[in-house]
């Protein structure tokens, strides 16, 4: 039987596209975005323009392509809209279709930087000095310090502090920030995968060798029990939905936490080389199977991305992308 996924804010995130079809070959792809040269596109069946995350009626046209394009199953790939979707977890839900991203509860709590150091306290789990208030910063860390968006993505904004003077954003940025005590250590991010009951179905941990933009270019697989057994800890107390890349720092074998990402990482494909394949877990629970806990995957295996450059005559956009049929719903 064929079945329709909607990968919201695909992105670069095309291979994730050739993944799932890996693991189910019947399968119709549908990518989300705002800009017609999302490059995602390309690994996708049909590609949908919606407005901005941020357009009142973001959600609205989301329902509708749900609706119009008999959607059985969701992905998304941007933490702002896993944050949006959460909103409509339950709806759609409700509806039959599969949505593997949390419920807004859970969903909030690891977009809001500050929330999850709230949830970390209340859960014995480790977790720099996280605080909103710059006096209360001042009085409680030490410099330098870490200042990040609170509601922040792809490490847009995230600054170190070496003193006072530098505290406050510059005049005229609105952007609300969070201070945190700065971590020294060795940043490991672990990747987990949940059913559509939040339980745990796989894991793995990696380390971040190069980044670009946010973007993983260089990571490669680390098998200690002590960051398996933490993923896994992670996991059980969050119930996360869907796919899960958590970023924490080991300083001397402490484990930290520093962010949850209720989505892809972009190191994910290090993951799946080495053996924990998300997208056939994710395929099994779509279907209504039920999986053993997977935390089998292969050390010390790397991960590098390659640019391949595509492109063509711009009034040809929609034919270059493998004839992908765009409708700009913003314009409906």
């Amino acid at each position: 039987m064929n079945v329709t996924w909607l990968f919201s804010t695909i992105g670069k995130r095309g291979y994730i596209a050739d993944y799932l079809r890996q693991a189910d070959p019947n399968v119709t792809i549908i990518g989300t975005g705002n800009d017609m040269f999302a490059p995602g596109f390309t690994s996708c069946d049909q590609a949908v323009l919606l407005p901005s995350i941020k357009d009142p009626s973001y959600l609205t046209q989301v329902r509708e392509l749900v609706r119009t394009h008999n959607v059985d199953a969701i992905l998304s790939f941007a933490d702002p809209d896993v944050a949006a979707l959460s909103t409509i977890h339950e709806e759609l839900t409700e509806q039959g279709v599969s949505c593997f991203f949390p419920g807004q509860e859970t969903a909030l709590f690891g977009y809001d930087k500050l929330a999850t150091f709230h949830w970390a306290k209340k859960h014995g789990v480790t977790v720099p000095f996280t605080t909103i208030d710059p006096e209360e910063a001042l009085r409680e860390i030490a410099f330098p310090m870490i200042r990040k968006p609170r509601y922040g993505s792809a490490s847009v904004g995230v600054s170190v502090v070496q003193s006072p003077q530098d505290l406050l954003p510059p005049k005229g940025d609105t952007t609300e920030y969070i201070y945190q005590e700065r971590i020294v250590g060795q940043e490991v991010n672990l990747e987990l995968c949940g059913d559509l009951d939040g339980r745990v179905m796989s894991v793995s941990a990696w380390r971040k060798l190069i980044s670009r933009n946010g973007e993983t270019q260089l990571a490669i697989t680390t098998r200690r029990q002590d960051l398996i057994d933490t993923a896994l800890s992670l996991g059980e107390k969050a119930r996360i939905i869907g796919p899960c890349d958590i970023d924490v720092i080991d300083r001397d074998g402490r484990l930290y936490l520093i962010e949850f990402n209720m989505r892809f990482g972009g190191g994910y494909p290090v993951s799946h080389l080495a053996g924990a394949n998300f997208l056939e877990l994710i395929v099994r629970a779509q279907r209504g199977e039920s999986s053993p806990l997977h935390t089998e995957y292969l050390d010390e295996i790397f991960m590098m991305k390659n640019l391949q450059p595509f492109g063509g005559p711009v009034s040809q956009a929609g034919e270059l992308f493998h004839t992908l049929q765009f409708s700009d719903s913003s314009k409906s």
